[in-house]
């Protein structure tokens, strides 16, 4: 039997040859959940994310810490993301193979079906490149979907593959949320000091 992931990603690829927008549908069949395990963790203090149920499904997940996640096959290049709105506080920075999470991104896990534990990072770095190139941050989506890749694969989580292949196809339709706001990028140098850290990095 198929898992619910691969039968969204097969249904809506066999509609979008004949349905001009594909994350209508989506969004029509998709039963976005998180597994008890992530609700659980994410009620605790100490975590390093927090679960916000009052914006569930969509955006209910909020880092508690700046994460620095480095991967020597990223190509990202050198950009900040900025909130749109003043102060214009850093969100997220690229710096070549490392990206820069800071405290307070939100992002509402896994695109299709049910998140798990280990999914989560990869979930998170995959919102957090597609929400800096609604700003065209220097980067493709093919760089944003690899990443993804490689992080559920070094997470050994199942279904990794069926999973880029989704993003691969449909992630297209779903650069930017309905009514959001697309950061403002600014481009940097390796030269550049990255942003003050509100908390301690996890990494």
């Amino acid at each position: 039997m198929l898992e619910n992931s691969k039968v969204v990603y097969l249904f809506c690829l066999a509609v979008a040859l004949v349905v001009p927008s594909c994350r209508q549908v989506v969004e029509a069949v998709n039963m976005k959940q998180l597994a008890p395990q992530v609700v659980e963790c994410g009620m605790q203090p100490g975590n390093w994310y927090e679960y916000m149920p009052v914006y569930a499904p969509y955006f209910c997940l909020k880092t508690r810490y700046a994460i620095v996640y480095h991967d020597a096959e990223m190509q990202l290049g050198y950009w900040r993301a900025l909130h749109p709105e003043p102060p214009h506080r850093v969100l997220l920075e690229g710096r070549g193979n490392a990206l820069i999470i800071h405290r307070s991104f939100v992002w509402d896990g896994m695109s299709f079906g049910k998140t798990v534990p280990e999914e989560l990072l990869p979930s998170l770095l995959h919102d957090a490149l597609y929400y800096a190139r609604q700003g065209n941050a220097p980067f493709s989506r093919r760089e944003a979907d690899t990443v993804f890749l490689r992080a559920c694969k070094v997470r050994k989580c199942k279904g990794a593959y069926t999973a880029y292949l989704s993003v691969r196809a449909l992630g297209g339709f779903f650069g930017t949320p309905p009514g959001g706001q697309p950061p403002l990028i600014e481009l940097t140098t390796p030269e550049t000091e990255p942003a003050p850290l509100e908390a301690d990095a996890a990494s």
